[in-house]
C-alpha cells in the first residue's frame, strides 16, 4: 500500500511539474503581447491623432471643394450646385474645428466612468482560449494558404489578449460584479467598449484611407473625377460624424440596459421598503 502511494505521489509530482512548464510557456506567450504599456501608447496615439486629423481634413476639404467647383463650372451646373461646394467647404471648417472634441466625446464613457468589474478568472479564460487559441488557429490557416482570414483572426486574437491583460483600456477592471444583472450588462457592453477604445484607429484609417482613395480617383478619368468630391467629403467629415454616431449608439444601448436594470431592481427595492415599514 505504501509502495502504491509512493508511486502515486511520484506520478502526481511529474504531472505538477509538467503543468508548471505548460503554465510558464503560456504565460510567456501571453506576456509577449500583453506585457506592454498599452494605456500609455494608446494615449499618445490619441493625442497625435487629434493633432494630425485636422490637417488631413483641411487638405481633403480643399481638394474636394476645388475639384467640385471646377467640375460644376465646366459642366455648366446650376447655381445652387456651385454654391453647394461652398457649403461643403464650411462643413469642412466645422469638422476640422470639432474633430478633436468629437473624438474625445465617446471615449469619455471609458475615461470618465467607474470601470465595470469582470471576473479575473473569466478574463484569463478568454485571454487563453480565444486570444492564444485564435493566434494558433491563425497560424494553421496561414499554413493552409488562407492569408487574409489568418490575418483578420490574428489581429482579433491579439486584440483580445491586450484587452484581457489591460482591461482598463475598455473601461473594465478585474473584480466580482455585485449581481448577475451587472455581470450580464458588462458582457453585453464589451463589444461596444472595444469599439470605443479603438475609435482613434478607426477614425484615422477612415480619414486617411478616404483621402488616399480620393486621390486615386483623380487619375481614373473624368467620371471618377466627378465622383472624387464625394470621397474627399467623406474623408473630411468622417472624424466628426463617426465619433458622434458611436456616441449616440453607445448612449442608446446604455440607456436601454440601464432602464432594464432599473426594472429588474424594482422587486428588491419594494422588499427593502416593505422591510423598513415593518421594522418601524
Amino acid at each position: 500500500m505504501e509502495v502504491n502511494q509512493e508511486k502515486l505521489g511520484a506520478v502526481t509530482d511529474k504531472i505538477d511539474a509538467y503543468r508548471g512548464k505548460v503554465d510558464e510557456v503560456v504565460e510567456k506567450g501571453l506576456g509577449l503581447v500583453g506585457d506592454h504599456p498599452w494605456e500609455n501608447w494608446m494615449k499618445v496615439f490619441t493625442e497625435y491623432a487629434s493633432k494630425f486629423l485636422p490637417a488631413v481634413i483641411a487638405v481633403s476639404g480643399v481638394i474636394g471643394f476645388l475639384v467640385g467647383l471646377i467640375m460644376s463650372i465646366k459642366n455648366d451646373a446650376a447655381f445652387s450646385v456651385v454654391m453647394g461646394n461652398f457649403g461643403f467647404l464650411v462643413a469642412t471648417v466645422f469638422s476640422m474645428h470639432l474633430a478633436p472634441k468629437a473624438l474625445a466625446l465617446p471615449q469619455s464613457f471609458i475615461s470618465q466612468k467607474e470601470p465595470d468589474a469582470m471576473r479575473p478568472e473569466l478574463l484569463y479564460i478568454l485571454k487563453v482560449l480565444l486570444g492564444l487559441g485564435g493566434v494558433i488557429m491563425a497560424l494553421v490557416l496561414l499554413c493552409k494558404g488562407q492569408v487574409q482570414l489568418a490575418l483578420v483572426l490574428a489581429v482579433l486574437a491579439i486584440l483580445l489578449i491586450i484587452i484581457c491583460t489591460r482591461p482598463a483600456l475598455v473601461g473594465m477592471k478585474p473584480g466580482y460584479p455585485t449581481n448577475a444583472v451587472e455581470e450580464f450588462l458588462t458582457m453585453v457592453l464589451l463589444p461596444l467598449k472595444i469599439v470605443l477604445a479603438l475609435l482613434p484607429f478607426i477614425v484615422v484609417v477612415a480619414t486617411v484611407g478616404g483621402f488616399i482613395y480620393g486621390v486615386t480617383f483623380l487619375f481614373k478619368g473624368e467620371f471618377a473625377i466627378m465622383v472624387s468630391p464625394s470621397v474627399f467629403g467623406a474623408a473630411a467629415l468622417a472624424p466628426l460624424l463617426l465619433p458622434l454616431a458611436v456616441y449616440v449608439l453607445y448612449l442608446f444601448v446604455s440607456f436601454a440596459l440601464d432602464f432594464y436594470r432599473a426594472l429588474v431592481s424594482i422587486p428588491r427595492k419594494l422588499d427593502e421598503v416593505k422591510k423598513a415599514i415593518e421594522d418601524k
